[in-house]
């Protein structure tokens, strides 16, 4: 992709005409058509202040790069710099999720290893309780409206963009198999103990603030890794995501509106 096709590309996604391009940085719209049809280069000064209308580095718009897709096919365009800052964002929102399940599960500690009318249970449970909201809280904030239309449109990439996602998203899978896979099993052991404590079949123990600690840190695992796999899913098998029943139909909603 060159840089003019680059230039129409990300010019619009963000919904901008030449006009209001060239009245961004300081130029005229016939300046901006050249570039677009590589009939003129702009100067330095004029790509510093590409690179911070669309949010992405200069060495990105000057290199020549292959695509996974044609140009005229319809999609969003993301550039690297968008995919890793969509990224980032999303492991500090599903950090933020799996610390909320991990706080509320943990309620259950005090309940156990305090007596039934100690203020200290009431006390540990509601702190718990509270925190658990605060990350719940602090993750809905996390999460930025500019990525969200990752989710709503079909994605293109440059072809090495593609490839090192795709690579990363082999080593990251790994890994979050590793996590998912244990935490389930302690998630189903944990759950089949308090059934059979709640039931009566087992007493009540302070052992079982060990088991309700491994239960917290079992969510937490299972929310933070499944995250983070949907997360890259999301972009490497984007087109699993959008040929879904689901998609299709709220795309269509959207046109008819």
């Amino acid at each position: 992709m060159k840089l003019g096709e680059k230039i129409v590309k990300l010019r619009k996604e963000r919904g901008l005409s030449q006009e209001a391009l060239a009245e961004q940085i300081g130029t005229t719209r016939q300046a901006v058509s050249k570039w677009e049809n590589d009939q003129g280069f702009p100067e330095t000064e004029k790509l510093l202040q590409l690179s911070n209308v669309f949010e992405v580095s200069v060495d990105f718009l000057l290199k020549d790069e292959k695509t996974e897709t044609g140009i005229d096919e319809k999609g969003y365009y993301v550039s690297r710099e968008f995919a890793r800052g969509y990224l980032a964002n999303e492991k500090k929102t599903v950090l933020g999720l799996g610390l909320c399940f991990f706080f509320w599960a943990l309620a259950g500690v005090p309940w156990v290893i305090f007596p039934e009318n100690a203020a200290w249970r009431m006390a540990g449970m509601g702190v718990c309780v509270i925190l658990g909201i605060l990350m719940l809280v602090s993750a809905m904030f996390t999460e930025q409206d500019r990525y969200k239309i990752l989710r709503r449109e079909p994605l293109l990439f440059d072809y090495d963009v593609l490839r090192e996602l795709t690579a990363e998203y082999g080593i990251v899978g790994k890994k979050c198999r590793w996590i998912a896979m244990p935490s389930v099993s302690m998630f189903i052991i944990g759950m089949i103990v308090i059934s059979l404590t709640v039931g009566g079949t087992i007493p009540w123990t302070g052992y079982h603030a060990l088991v309700i600690l491994v239960f917290a840190a079992s969510l937490f695992g299972y929310v933070y890794s499944l995250g983070l796999m949907e997360a890259y899913e999301l972009l490497v098998r984007n087109e699993k995501h959008t040929g879904s029943l689901w998609f299709r139909l709220k795309k269509k909603i959207r046109e008819k509106l």
